[in-house]
């Protein structure tokens, strides 16, 4: 099952792309403002809580991990007797390396979170964090790599220089694929990830999809490989995933085409073909649809996802 999940997650986690540091006085709180993005924030020191929207606080600490869901208000720091509590938008500084710092307190920094984003795709593309309703906080995995990542991020964002935003990005998609795995692994089966990717039949569909985009898959094709009927499959396969079978061969399709225009320098047309289009003008007009850009702006970096 391990390796079906790093194939999934490696496609659907989403890159993070680090912008902020903060940092957080005992008895104080920042409160942010909902963002069309999903939020993470790795707890490099300290202890507080996490609130989204009018929700209950949920306690962190040190080696932590918080996934905020896309257009959620919420607030970081001291869930009890509070001092004082900032809009992080009117406590922000310039750190270096495209990094800012958002704070709350008078000085000590008590507390201390490296936080990135993830945007929100449109409704046409994939994205595994999109399954997501509810934040998470997830403690920190066992393993050694998770460690050495938080450390590491620590001393860039403690020391900031060239180079930080980059590595700090690279060490939070690793948190947050070992975050992902932990939590799909262990995760309750009332979990909305679990749910959808634990039941071994679907998740063997996915990967199928993901493997070979291009193919002709069709629910009856996909349901005869995991040894269903058409109709059980369907009904599986949208209650685990909020939508058909075919409307995810789609969405994944465009999803592989993002991740190669980012990755490779492949031509348009050949991406187009690899993941199972036969005019270039059809994906455009598709990747458009999904993604809010072009094929060739989105490569260019001017619009991310």
């Amino acid at each position: 099952m391990t390796s079906v999940l790093d194939r999934l997650l490696t496609t659907l986690a989403g890159r993070p792309r680090a912008f902020s540091v903060c940092e957080i006085q005992g008895g104080w709180r920042l409160a942010f403002a909902p963002l069309d993005a999903t939020i993470i924030h790795c707890v490099l020191k300290g202890f507080g809580g996490l609130s989204v929207g009018n929700g209950p606080w949920r306690a962190f600490g040190p080696g932590s991990i918080l996934v905020v869901p896309p257009r959620r208000p919420h607030a970081l720091g001291e869930p009890g007797s509070l001092v004082r509590e900032v809009r992080g938008e009117d406590h922000c500084s310039l750190l270096g390396d495209g990094l800012v710092t958002f704070t709350a307190g008078n000085g000590a920094s008590d507390t201390l979170l490296v936080c990135g984003a993830i945007p929100a795709v449109h409704g046409t593309a994939l994205g595994l964090l999109d399954l997501l309703r509810d934040p998470l906080v997830e403690e920190a995995c066992a393993s050694g790599a998770y460690r050495q990542a938080f450390d590491l991020m620590l001393a860039e964002v403690t020391n900031p220089g060239l180079g930080t935003q980059a590595m700090t990005e690279a060490l939070m998609q690793q948190c947050l694929v070992l975050l992902l795995r932990q939590h799909l692994q262990v995760g309750s089966a009332s979990s909305v990830l679990s749910g959808a990717l634990n039941d071994p039949r679907m998740a063997h569909a996915v990967v199928a999809i993901l493997e070979n985009p291009a193919a002709l898959h069709s629910v009856e094709s996909l349901a005869s490989l995991v040894g269903m009927g058409r109709a059980s499959f369907a009904e599986h396969f949208s209650r685990a995933f909020g939508q058909g079978p075919i409307d995810f061969v789609q969405k994944a399709r465009l999803s592989v085409a993002a991740r190669l225009l980012r990755t490779t320098d492949l031509p348009v047309k050949v991406i187009a073909s690899s993941v199972g289009y036969a005019s270039r003008s059809y994906f455009s007009r598709a990747f458009l649809e999904a993604y809010g850009t072009g094929p060739r702006v989105f490569r260019s970096g001017k619009q991310e996802t």
